[in-house]
């Protein structure tokens, strides 16, 4: 019974995930998706993850997700503010012609960024402790990582394009 649940929870993700990758009009799809097209995808591949991994009960997946995308939105918010002011590739474009006053305001911005990521991190894990064992968080935190790890090393581009930018200097 409860499996047939976890299944059904999972069939309305990928229908979910499905429609948000369909353009409207009927146009044809771009042969390059989008960064919000891949954005979804992922978020869309990890909740399927998450659900399927943590053996949820109905009760708890409806506690936990709706704090998952509550927490997951602010971070959203956090990372799209770090690209827009701190852009790694404008930044690295414009390298040999910046000056360490600039690399200086750069790296303090990225720490103000580290620390309200890490806020925003301690008061998720205080919202899921008031719901969840820490076992149970454990094994979420360790999820969420994995899935990360894996998506990284089967996306991950032949050679590294910041090596290369100092190397070929």
């Amino acid at each position: 019974m409860m499996t047939r649940k976890i299944l059904l929870i999972i069939t309305l993700l990928a229908i979910v995930c499905a429609k948000s990758f369909s353009q409207d009009n009927g146009q044809a799809q771009q042969s390059q998706p989008t960064w919000d097209q891949c954005k979804n995808r992922f978020k869309c591949e990890k909740v399927a993850y998450i659900t399927s991994e943590m053996k949820f009960t109905v009760e708890e997946a409806q506690k936990f997700w709706p704090l998952y995308n509550q927490y997951d939105a602010i971070f959203d918010s956090i990372g799209e503010a770090r690209r827009k002011n701190y852009g790694r590739k404008e930044c690295m474009k414009n390298y040999d012609k910046m000056t360490e006053a600039k690399a200086g305001d750069i790296i303090a911005k990225s720490f103000e960024y580290d620390d309200l990521e890490l806020q925003t991190r301690r008061r998720y894990h205080e919202e899921l402790s008031k719901l969840f064992s820490q076992k149970q968080i454990l094994l979420y935190y360790h999820l969420e990582h994995e899935f990360r790890r894996q998506k990284l090393s089967d996306n991950k581009p032949v050679g590294n394009s910041f090596g290369k930018s100092f190397k070929d200097k």
